[in-house]
């Protein structure tokens, strides 16, 4: 028996009706002008976010630090903004570890100037980077600036200062900030163009220049060479003389050649020892107006000779002018064991030849570069004195202790430093470095170039806020009760006050 089953059509679906399609319609533009209008917002984010990142921070990021530690100073903005020559710098430092405050100080940079940028380069992805500019051995921190085939490397020890003077009384440290002193140096040296080689004379028992003084050499585009005048000529190339501290005096071949090379326009510094006797050396030098003050410097006004020793350990007065604008203001310049040096007609006239030749030489002019107080004398018996008293005929006054001669009609230019321990890297660590900065600005001047303000350091210790022990108990039951109890008192009112109405 077969079973047939029809299967029963099945009712049309019905048809949405006009408000039921007119609503669907408006469900759907609005959610169509919620996509569009979620994309726009994104986009516009996105560009903001952009537009933003590409203005300086200096204008999105405000430097609230109380030294200032982010802002720029005028020396650094001027020169960012005269750089015609890409510079990028670029920043040794692992990645998730690095100096906030050095790449922020970094982007400061880069918003000066186009031609300014800085990129990180982490060690451990990177590990032959540095190599390619000899700075293999920098530490990690440290920056590596490049200009063209020019580079420099600021380590990571030269951003940061530690001063430990007050340690043992306070227990603190004043860690200063010197990076963009450093960074500012490093962008001055890669982009400078002209190149000087000086040389440094031996064979007279001169002290060397130290580690302090080389480097500041060397960041003054300065390379310096060793010479004997007993085995060769000045080299064409000489940009410069020095002749630190010589314990014998010159010959007389060695003085004609110096002679001749400052006749040809030549630049000599020159430091001398009151323990030294150099007839030859003084000869030459009194050619140039210049000539010993006899005795030793003994400096009385206060603040001007150093850490309560007697007053040989000068810190002379360093004369504002265009030879010393190198030196950072407040900065010293420590020269102990000195002798003061005479200029013009209170030199008189060592010999009948230099008297002559210093006629000749006219016009010679003078500038003083550093000078005891008024109160200061030169004290005459100095080697045998048993205390340091002055005398009934040691002169009183001002005495200069280094000075610049300046020869006008040929461009000859020599420094004089009567001070035999001036540029020892010890006694300049004494003044944190007011001796190299100012024998770096002395070698600018004589190379033509102009002296480049130094940036002082920023400290990177906040004041602390001492409360009188006398406020201590007042101050902690305002806090820690009246406070509180006020407080709750508010509270307890206010809900009363609404359960009313």
């Amino acid at each position: 028996m077969k079973f047939h089953f029809s299967k029963k059509p099945s009712a049309p679906a019905p048809q949405p009706t006009e408000a039921q399609r007119a609503s669907q319609r408006r469900a759907l533009g609005a959610g169509a002008y919620a996509s569009a209008l979620g994309a726009i917002v994104l986009v516009v984010v996105i560009l903001v976010n952009l537009v933003v990142q590409a203005i300086p921070t200096k204008y999105t990021e405000f430097d609230i630090s109380n030294t200032g530690l982010f802002t720029l100073s005028e020396t650094t903005v001027s020169m960012l903004k005269s750089l015609d020559k890409d510079v990028t710098a670029y920043y040794l430092g692992e990645t998730g570890g690095e100096d906030a405050n050095l790449t922020r100080l970094l982007d400061r940079y880069a918003g000066e100037s186009s031609h300014f940028r800085w990129e990180q380069r982490d060690p451990a992805l990177y590990p032959t980077f540095a190599a390619q500019y000899d700075a293999q051995d920098a530490s990690n921190g440290s920056v590596i600036l490049v200009c063209g085939e020019n580079h420099a490397v600021v380590d990571s020890a030269d951003l940061y200062e530690y001063d430990y003077s007050s340690y043992y009384t306070t227990g603190s440290v004043d860690m200063r900030f010197n990076a963009e002193n450093a960074l500012t140096t490093a962008v001055a040296q890669v982009t400078r163009d002209a190149s000087y080689t000086a040389y440094q004379l031996t064979g007279h028992g001169e002290a060397e220049l130290g580690s302090d003084f080389t480097e500041v050499l060397t960041n003054a585009g300065v390379t310096l060479e060793s010479l004997s005048l007993t085995t060769s000529a000045v080299p064409e190339d000489a940009a410069a003389l020095i002749l630190n501290a010589p314990q014998a005096d010159l010959s007389e071949q060695d003085v004609e050649a110096l002679r001749s090379y400052l006749d040809g326009g030549g630049r000599l510094l020159v430091t001398t020892s009151l323990l030294a006797d150099t007839p030859n050396l003084d000869a030459l030098l009194a050619e140039y107006g210049m000539t010993r003050q006899e005795g030793l410097l003994v400096e009385t006004g206060a603040n001007h000779f150093a850490y309560g020793y007697g007053g040989t350990y000068l810190l002379p007065e360093l004369q504002s002018n265009d030879i010393t604008s190198g030196v950072v203001d407040g900065m010293y310049v420590f020269a102990p064991v000195s002798q003061g040096i005479l200029t013009g007609e209170a030199t008189g006239t060592a010999t009948a030849e230099s008297a002559t030749r210093e006629s000749a030489a006219d016009p010679i002019t003078h500038t003083t570069l550093l000078s005891t107080s008024s109160s200061a004398f030169s004290m005459l018996d100095y080697e045998t004195a048993t205390t340091i008293q002055q005398g009934e005929n040691d002169p009183t006054g001002s005495f200069d202790v280094a000075v610049a001669a300046e020869n006008s009609d040929n461009g000859a230019r020599v420094v004089w430093i009567n001070c035999a321990n001036l540029l020892l890297d010890n006694i300049n660590s004494a003044v944190s470095g007011g001796n190299a900065q100012f024998l770096g600005s002395v070698m600018n001047w004589m190379n033509g170039e102009e002296n480049a303000a130094v940036i002082e350091s920023k400290s990177m210790s906040a004041d602390s806020l001492d409360v009188p022990a006398a406020l201590i108990m007042p101050l902690g039951l305002i806090i820690v009760i009246l406070l509180p109890l006020a407080c709750l008192l508010v509270g307890v009112v206010i809900s009363v006050m609404r359960r009313r109405r």
